[in-house]
């Protein structure tokens, strides 16, 4: 006696001739963003577009191409401040700002941008850009590299924190599990941590506060003036 086996949906497919390379890319960023650059695979790709897989390669000759114009789309969405303010710092920290917009809003951007190397001049121009500033505002020329970098480190760092714990938290109970753990601690053991539990638990809940926070003060500390 032979089972019968349960009739799957056909798969839905693009309308013939929809399929183009800005479309392939939204999907692309799609992908990216949830699964992470690691899961990226142009058999995934094909299937959230809804086509067979030689249609991707029609347009684009692998996922190394699809990466490249990924990373190259989020990067125009830079916007820098114009040049030659009066206020360096100012336009320093607006540039930040707008690389960790980019990092938060788009978690597989750090990935596409260290994992190859860049094709294209944005970032080498936000790179260009933060070091004039820096000059600008009165550093020499080996602490405006230190600052620089001092910069990077933090707004990659801040964003990747934000958004790894934003996506922690989404599971359900998961605040409130970390909040009740956190009240429970003996305060004896650990008494700044209990004492200042619930200005700690707002100041992580709102992580682009928190960064804005952090930028003014590493801002501060490295240029005179600040």
């Amino acid at each position: 006696m032979s089972v019968s086996q349960p009739v799957r949906p056909p798969r839905r497919r693009a309308p013939r001739n929809s399929l183009n390379p800005d479309r392939i890319l939204d999907a692309a960023l799609i992908l990216l963003d949830r699964d992470g650059a690691e899961a990226f695979t142009m058999r995934a790709l094909a299937q959230q577009l809804g086509v067979g897989t030689m249609a991707v390669y029609s347009h684009f000759r692998g996922k190394d191409e699809i990466s490249d114009a990924v990373a190259q789309r989020l990067l125009d969405t830079i916007e820098l401040p114009p040049g030659g303010s009066a206020e360096p710092v100012g336009e320093l920290r607006e540039v930040c700002r707008q690389v960790y917009r980019l990092f938060t809003e788009h978690p597989s951007a750090l990935q596409l941008l260290t994992i190859r190397p860049l094709r294209g001049d944005d970032a080498i121009a936000v790179i260009d850009r933060m070091l004039t500033l820096l000059s600008r505002a009165g550093l020499s020329r080996a602490d405006a590299v230190h600052a620089h970098v001092a910069l990077m480190q933090y707004t990659v760092g801040s964003a990747l924190w934000n958004t790894r714990r934003a996506r922690a938290l989404c599971e359900e109970g998961v605040r409130e599990r970390v909040r009740a753990k956190i009240e429970a601690l003996p305060p004896e053991r650990y008494p700044a941590l209990v004492s200042l539990a619930p200005e700690l638990i707002c100041a992580q809940d709102d992580g682009g506060a928190q960064y804005e926070h952090g930028l003014d003060g590493l801002l501060r500390g490295l240029l005179p003036g600040a």
